[in-house]
């Protein structure tokens, strides 16, 4: 029997060309998109779920929560982890990292391996604890994995950093030198796999934190925070009791008396607007939105979501057009459907025949939208940033699809099968049915969903693109054109001062400024604490950033000073002195700034000057209370150019390079660009959103398309009655043309508020933003307007103009 039906399935879907290829078309190509779409979410929701215990792992967090807003930090002070596990029988273990390239060695650094002399620039390094291998359980190549990171001034290598430099040898016992100190190796103690690309840790170094201290009694000072601190819990433990348990024992504890002995005030109530929280291992990657350090690292599951969303709308808009002209076919098929009931098939036979055509249509679509979505990954890959494969290997993969054909097939079938299952013989075979020629309640209702979706995608790319816009147009405080970002130039010591002057006489070079602060991701950060003088222990503290830049680096940066001057290090007393933005003075509430004194950690700096607030963090935050002190950090060297040919002034400072580091390439970077780079993650949600926009609008308006032309085909006798009786081409269009566009303009009022509301709420993760204008939710709804009326316009026009004797000579 299933066989019998089959075949007269496939003669049917070969006889109906034009219906077959429509619907194979758009379905295909939602299942594509679909299926894209899920493998980016599923490899989002993946993240760090393979390590051993993942479900037993969390990340500390210390949560502030003022005027509403929370702000979640990850750094903790040296001897929480120890803390945590002598205090708490609940822990398993507890191990710390410091990827802060505020400290030597972490971040990227210049490495120069033992036997050779060229420096070769690296990234991804990290102090971690021996902890840290066992609690993500990271697998060696090389090294003893129990004791890989236990000694002093060791480091564990990833496979790809192995191969790089050591080809298949084993390095274990060789040693790295870092950043021109030859007097310090490094000995390679392992080779560790390399992280997984659904990790949160992307790291090739991990540098040991055995017998390392970044500043005299640091490791034993709470009040200052350096390290991201995980802790691994025993099976079983009610994680909510505990965490609320080490909030509070840290807090009164520990960190209060601690920062009243350093000066700083922590009310009696601090639970209320401070604790501590207990991060998922699994949560990392789409719930650490409110972690202005991780911002631009992390994916945000409202992203996830609403992708997700898309993914299932797409594939709904492809089905929707099988039922639309499943029905409006209706007529076609209405004969076919007397005749079988009139030799004895049962209703239930012919729901069966219908399902089987459409179970056959989907089983195609999905083989096509499988072979159209291999073809499509390396594009996908590249839009998203993202390492992703379709899982071919796995078993689920292939059942997924199997349970997409049948289910698809089954929902978008089952009502054009009861539907022309029900035709009664009687009426149809006297030619009394007349079905499929005008649209139904249904139909209208289909279309008005399609089009809304893709008028919602259509405005969230509009507005996605003018919030990307906005913050790369935006006054931000600083000049970012035109200025040269070398790295590196710490390497030259103590000659940095003479290969600035050397700069500074280039044609076309206006200053030149070193400093590794700058208002950009991955450059340096030092959160600091401050009070206004002799107001320590009665003033609640202001943290804010301290930054250390020479006396040419407000000029270089375009930076406005809006009181006082600026530094001079012909001034001996401006080591003691200090810029601060207008957010820092307001905090302070320092109404006149200038020559008071603040206090950082109880050395005394008097304010010689405010500077304009400029954003020196995403967009997603407002700018912080920032403070600059002169002095020497010299890891980044921005060169101010104002000339027309940048290719020979790059040469020339290349060939200055050159003469001061033989041993190492000159690496350089425009601003604008770095800048542009800290939201790659804004841009590729924008072209997310094209690309599948593109789609949705494409399949809807394929099958408006097939629609109308099957409107026009069953309407063909009464236009040429029409124009016989004197109908304008004018009055044709409109007669063809007119319920369908009322329908899009249904379509577009419901999808205004609604892309209204779900764009707002995307938006609410930006602190500085656009307003949402009536102009783009119109222009969103014009675009589809304008697109389906030149898709239904080719049948209408052609209707219009066909000769109506052809229609009416069998009359």
């Amino acid at each position: 029997m299933f066989t019998n039906q089959l075949k007269i399935a496939w003669r049917n879907l070969l006889k109906n060309k034009g219906f077959t290829v429509i619907n194979v078309l758009g379905l295909s190509t939602g299942v594509a998109a679909c299926m894209l779409i899920a493998i980016y979410i599923l490899h989002e929701s993946s993240y760090d779920k393979a390590v051993t215990d993942s479900s037993q792992i969390y990340r500390m967090l210390n949560r502030d929560i003022r005027e509403g807003k929370i702000d979640d930090g990850i750094h903790f002070s040296a001897n929480t982890a120890s803390t945590v596990m002598h205090d708490f029988p609940e822990v398993i273990n507890a191990g710390r990292l410091n990827d802060n390239d505020l400290f030597y060695g972490a971040g990227s650094n210049e490495i120069r391996i033992e036997g050779q002399e060229m420096q070769h620039h690296e990234k991804g390094f990290t102090y971690a604890d021996q902890a840290i291998i066992d609690i993500m359980d990271i697998d060696m190549i090389h090294g003893e994995k129990k004791s890989a990171l236990s000694e002093p001034f060791t480091l564990v290598i990833s496979e790809t950093i192995s191969k790089k430099y050591f080809g298949d040898s084993n390095p274990v016992g060789r040693s790295i030198y870092l950043n021109g100190n030859d007097n310090q190796p490094f000995r390679i103690n392992g080779v560790m796999e390399d992280f997984a690309s659904n990790s949160h840790m992307n790291y090739d170094f991990l540098l040991t934190l055995s017998g390392v201290e970044f500043g005299e009694g640091e490791q034993t000072r709470w009040i200052q925070s350096n390290y991201p601190t995980y802790i691994q819990l025993q099976p079983g433990t009610d994680v909510a009791a505990f965490q609320k348990k080490l909030s509070h024992t840290l807090i009164y504890d520990y960190l209060k008396p601690a920062y009243e002995a350093g000066g700083f005030v922590m009310p009696d109530n601090a639970e209320e607007s401070f604790s501590i929280q207990l991060q998922p291992l699994t949560d990392i990657n789409l719930y650490s939105k409110n972690i202005a350090f991780e911002a631009g690292k992390r994916n945000d599951i409202k992203v996830i979501s609403i992708f997700g969303i898309v993914a299932v709308f797409i594939l709904v808009i492809a089905s929707i057009n099988f039922v639309n002209l499943s029905t409006a076919k209706s007529a076609n098929r209405a004969k076919e459907v007397g005749i079988k009931k009139v030799v004895g098939s049962s209703k239930n036979h012919l729901i069966g025949q219908f399902l089987t055509e459409s179970i056959l249509v989907t089983f195609i679509a999905f083989m096509i939208g499988t072979l159209l979505s291999f073809l499509l990954m390396p594009l996908f890959r590249e839009i998203s940033g993202k390492a992703l494969q379709i899982p071919w290997a796995n078993p689920w993969f292939a059942v997924s699809i199997l349970i997409g054909t049948l289910g698809v097939g089954f929902i978008a079938g089952l009502y054009p099968s009861f539907y022309l299952s029900r035709f009664k013989p009687s009426a149809v075979l006297k030619g009394k049915l007349a079905i499929g020629s005008k649209s139904s309640s249904l139909r209208s209702g289909l279309v008005i969903f399609q089009f809304a979706i893709s008028i919602i995608l259509i405005i969230g790319t509009l507005i996605v693109n003018q919030q990307l816009n906005f913050i790369l147009n935006s006054k931000i405080g600083f000049e970012k054109e035109q200025v040269v970002q070398l790295y590196g130039t710490h390497m030259l010591g103590d000659r940095i001062a003479t290969f600035k002057e050397e700069l500074k006489g280039l044609n076309g070079v206006k200053s030149v400024s070193v400093s590794d602060y700058l208002p950009l991701e991955s450059t340096k950060r030092n959160g600091n604490g401050f009070v206004n003088e002799g107001r320590d222990n009665i003033d609640e503290t202001v943290f804010g950033q301290a930054w250390v830049i020479d006396d040419d680096y407000l000029e270089t940066l375009g930076m406005k000073l809006v009181e006082g001057r600026n530094f001079s290090e012909e001034r001996s007393t401006d080591e003691q002195a200090t810029i601060i933005n207008q957010t820092m003075a307001q905090k302070l509430n320092l109404e006149d700034p200038l020559g008071k004194r603040i206090s950082r950690y109880g050395e005394v700096y008097e304010v010689i000057g405010v500077v304009e607030d400029f954003n020196f963090s995403s967009f997603k935050q407002k700018v912080e209370p920032l403070s600059f002190f002169l002095g020497t950090s010299a890891t980044i060297t921005s060169v101010k150019i104002e000339t027309g040919d940048i290719g020979s002034l790059l040469s020339s400072m290349e060939t200055k390079w050159k003469a001061f580091m033989p041993n190492m390439q000159m690496r350089y970077a425009f601003m604008d660009d770095s800048f542009a780079e800290m939201y790659n993650n804004v841009n590729r949600i924008k072209q997310i959103f094209i690309s599948f926009a593109i789609l949705a609008i494409f399949v809807a308006c394929l099958g408006l398309f097939a629609l109308s032309a099957f409107m026009v085909e069953q309407r063909k006798k009464e236009i040429s009655i029409r124009m016989v009786l004197g109908a304008t081409l004018q009055g044709i269009y409109k007669l063809l043309t007119f319920n369908f566009i009322k329908l899009i303009l249904v379509a577009a009022a419901i999808a205004t508020p609604i892309s209204w509301y779900i764009m707002s709420r995307w938006l609410e993760d930006y602190a500085y933003k656009i307003d949402i204008s009536w102009e783009v939710l119109t222009v969103g709804s014009a675009i589809a307007i304008i697109i389906a009326v030149f898709t239904i316009s080719y049948q209408s026009v052609s209707a219009a103009l066909a000769q109506p004797y052809r229609n009416l000579n069998t009359e």
